[in-house]
């Protein structure tokens, strides 16, 4: 009995998914009106905005990257480090294979992030900073999040 526990268990210790981005190979980037995907300025800031277009050809490269392996990849999203609701972009190094599970961790961030930049009650520079260390620094980035709730409750 022992051993068909553990036989069951080593493929899943074997591999474990990424927490946070590789910071080497996706250090985030933004829209500008030179890239391909660029519809528009938006909000107060008039923030260069882009399309939604990740081809399935670099979504499978960024899983390559990570070394995700292809029965596994069910399990993942390609998420935009730099959301494009705040202005990222589509590029490969603004892309990573996010596991669902490290997602949920932080369900309405970037939904808020997106409504605080829009209504200019922060700077795009401000919403990036925020995105990058909740998704570079899990608990950091929590606590921040819980805090600017806190602030939006009250009226502030």
């Amino acid at each position: 009995m022992k051993f068909l526990v553990l036989f069951l268990l080593v493929p899943v210790l074997a591999f474990s998914y990424p927490l946070t981005p590789n910071k080497g190979q996706t250090p985030g980037s933004v829209c500008s009106e030179k890239h391909p995907d660029y519809d528009e300025r938006r909000y107060p800031e008039q923030i260069p905005h882009c399309n939604r277009n990740v081809e399935f050809e670099t979504k499978q490269a960024i899983y390559d990257w990570y070394k995700i392996p292809a029965p596994e990849r069910k399990d993942y999203t390609i998420d935009h480090l730099i959301p494009l609701s705040i202005g990222g972009d589509n590029d490969a190094k603004n892309l990573w294979p996010e596991h669902r599970a490290v997602k949920q961790t932080r369900p309405h961030l970037e939904e808020q992030l997106h409504r605080l930049v829009s209504d200019g009650r922060i700077t795009q520079k401000e919403a990036i900073a925020r995105i990058l260390k909740a998704k570079f620094s899990p608990k950091a980035g929590e606590e921040e999040f819980e805090e600017d709730e806190d602030d939006e409750q009250a009226g502030n």
